[in-house]
């Protein structure tokens, strides 16, 4: 937090996320901080365009330094919450 009480953390701007669904086709994101949106990116856009697309955004993983730059798999296993705007989950990378 800054001084006015902004959060300030890295995350994916939205003009990167846009790029990232239309010329990689991904299905979503994972990032390690607690928000795939920059601490003071008050919009959501990451979240809104990830969304939009039926993807996922996966957030306070841990060492991804430890996966390769292509070839892992996931799996994502949530808890089945009703009614609410996200859910935990375990994260599995399998790494070839």
């Amino acid at each position: 937090m800054d001084d006015q009480g902004i959060p300030h953390f890295p995350g994916f701007s939205a003009e990167v996320t846009q790029f990232l669904l239309a010329e990689r086709a991904i299905s979503g994101v994972g990032i390690d901080t607690h928000g795939v949106d920059g601490g003071s990116d008050t919009t959501f856009a990451t979240n809104r365009q990830i969304l939009a697309q039926q993807g996922i955004v996966l957030e306070c993983l841990t060492n991804l330094e430890q996966l390769p730059a292509i070839g892992a798999q996931l799996m994502i296993a949530p808890l089945p919450l009703q009614n609410g705007s996200g859910s935990p989950a375990s994260v599995l990378a399998f790494v070839p």
